[in-house]
């Protein structure tokens, strides 16, 4: 409608040939499917700006969230996917990407692990010589963000598999 209303009609038939009309009211609900999608866009948008690979993944290890630096760097496309992204998947092309290391192994132990978690990091050295850190940060829902950072670690210090972190506080200043 003009003023945004929607509605949802539906007809029946009935007996004589006449039919009943139900005239619903579902602004509301269209309404916060409009914000909800909106959200989300912008969510998305802004973890694209980042120039730090970031991929998230459920506690079932299933990839729920990549920006686009992930995509780039470890060749996923999740616009185009036919196929689903994991945990397992990830892992593979990360130490095909890598001299041999040991992250890899604390990184699914990390994300498998049940209960309370501290973040930690290390570095891996690409194929083409270039030092990547790798940051694991527990997040809501038994979720995990793992975030790859080229060059001097920003944020919290880098942690090895083990080492526990201090709590991060963000100060005014």
């Amino acid at each position: 409608m003009p003023d945004g209303q929607t509605f949802r009609v539906t007809g029946r038939p009935h007996p004589d040939g006449a039919f009943a009309l139900l005239f619903e009211d579902i602004s509301a609900e269209i309404s916060l499917t409009r914000r909800f999608r909106s959200e989300i866009e912008t969510s998305q948008a802004v973890i694209d700006t980042l120039e730090d690979a970031i991929a998230v993944f459920s506690n079932g290890g299933n990839l729920v969230l990549a920006n686009d630096a992930y995509c780039e760097l470890w060749d996923t496309d999740l616009a185009g996917a036919l196929g689903r992204y994991d945990l397992p998947i990830e892992l593979r092309k990360w130490q095909a990407r890598c001299t041999p290391t040991r992250i890899w192994t604390n990184l699914r132990e990390f994300t498998s692990h049940m209960g309370l978690r501290q973040a930690w990091s290390d570095t891996a050295i690409l194929d083409d010589g270039r030092h990547i850190n790798c940051f694991a940060l527990p997040i809501k829902g038994g979720m995990t963000m793992i975030r790859f950072h080229f060059g001097k670690p920003n944020g919290p210090g880098l942690l090895k598999h083990g080492e526990k972190s201090e709590p991060f506080v963000m100060t005014k200043g």
